[in-house]
C-alpha cells in the first residue's frame, strides 16, 4: 500500500500509532490468556469484560463506562484477521494523519471515532430490538483515519492486491457497502456480526474532524511546546493568518480586474467605489516601498 504515489513503500511508524498497535496487541495477547473472557461470552457466566453494550454501560455503578474506551482496544480472541486487518488499516492511514494531527491529536482522534462508532452502533442496534449486542474492536476508530486520510490526500494511491486505486474511491466503496449493509439490517433484521454503524460513525467522525480542524495539535503546527492556553494562541495565530491570506488574494484578484477594465476602457470607466479602491491601493503600495 503507498499513499502519496504509485511507488510501493511503507510508511515510518509514528509514535502515537505505535503506542496504539502495542496497546491493541497486549489487548488481544491479555483476552487469550484469559480464553476470551474480555470480547466474549465466559463458560461460568459473565464475560464481555471490555465489550461495550447498553447493559454494560450501566453496570459497577457508572464504570461500566469505561467500556465506551476499552471495547477500541479489544478484539475477540477467536478472530485474529480482525485484529490484523484494523492494524493495517491504522498503521497506513493513522500514520498519515499524525502528520498533521500529532501525538496528541492522533490519539484523541483514536479515541473520539471509537466513541462516535460506539453511540452509533448502539442507537442501531437498540432501533433493531438488539440493544444489548455488545461490540469490540477498533474499527470505528480504523474508519475514521481512513476518511481523516482521504480528506488530506485524496489522489494519493493505495494498493488493493497490486491493484492501484485513488484512495477516495476506496473510501468511498467502503462507506456505500456500509450505508447498504446497515439498510438491509434496518429492513431485515440483524443478521451478521459487524458492526456497520460503529464504521459509519468513525467515518463522519474522521470527515468532520478534518474539516473542522479538531484535534490538530496546534502547538506542534507552530513549532514549540507550553501550555493549553499556547495551543490554542497558536491555533488562533494560524486562523488569523489564513484570513488574512485570502484577504489579500480577494484583493489582488479586485486589482487585477479593475486594471483591465481600465486598460481596455479608461479610466472614466471607473465607478467612484472603483477609483476609491484604486487609490488606496495605490497609497498601500507607495507605503509599502518607504
Amino acid at each position: 500500500m503507498s499513499y502519496d504515489g504509485p511507488r510501493l513503500h511503507f510508511p515510518a511508524l509514528t509514535p502515537a500509532i505505535r503506542f496504539l498497535l502495542l496497546a491493541n496487541c497486549a489487548v488481544f495477547l491479555a483476552n487469550m490468556v484469559l480464553v476470551g473472557q474480555l470480547s466474549d461470552p465466559g463458560r461460568g457466566g459473565g464475560g464481555f469484560l471490555f465489550a461495550c453494550s447498553w447493559r454494560g454501560l450501566w453496570e459497577g455503578y457508572g464504570s461500566g463506562l469505561l467500556r465506551l474506551v476499552t471495547y477500541q482496544f479489544t478484539h475477540s480472541f477467536r478472530d485474529p484477521m480482525h485484529l490484523a486487518m484494523n492494524m493495517v488499516v491504522l498503521y497506513f492511514f493513522g500514520t498519515m494523519a499524525e502528520q498533521r494531527l500529532g501525538m496528541r491529536g492522533t490519539l484523541r482522534l483514536y479515541l473520539a471515532g471509537g466513541l462516535a462508532g460506539a453511540m452509533l452502533h448502539l442507537a442501531l442496534a437498540a432501533a433493531q430490538g438488539h440493544a444489548d449486542v455488545p461490540l469490540v474492536g477498533a474499527s470505528g476508530a480504523c474508519y475514521a483515519f481512513l476518511l481523516y486520510a482521504t480528506c488530506m490526500a485524496p489522489r494519493s494511491i493505495v494498493f488493493l492486491v497490486f491493484v492501484p486505486v485513488p484512495l477516495w474511491g476506496l473510501a468511498a466503496f467502503l462507506v456505500a457497502m456500509g450505508l447498504y449493509s446497515t439498510f438491509v439490517e434496518l429492513t431485515t433484521g440483524f443478521v451478521d456480526r459487524v458492526a456497520h454503524g460503529a464504521h459509519l460513525g468513525g467515518a463522519a467522525l474522521g470527515a468532520i474532524a478534518h474539516r473542522a480542524g479538531w484535534f490538530v495539535d496546534w502547538r506542534r503546527q507552530a513549532g514549540g511546546g507550553g501550555s493549553w492556553l499556547g495551543g490554542w494562541r497558536a491555533r488562533l495565530q494560524a486562523v488569523r493568518a489564513q484570513r488574512h491570506q485570502r484577504a489579500a488574494q480577494q484583493h489582488e484578484l479586485q486589482l487585477d480586474e479593475i486594471l483591465a477594465k481600465v486598460k481596455q476602457h479608461g479610466i472614466a470607466s471607473l465607478t467612484g467605489a472603483e477609483r476609491r479602491f484604486l487609490e488606496r491601493s495605490s497609497r498601500h503600495s507607495r507605503g509599502d516601498r518607504r
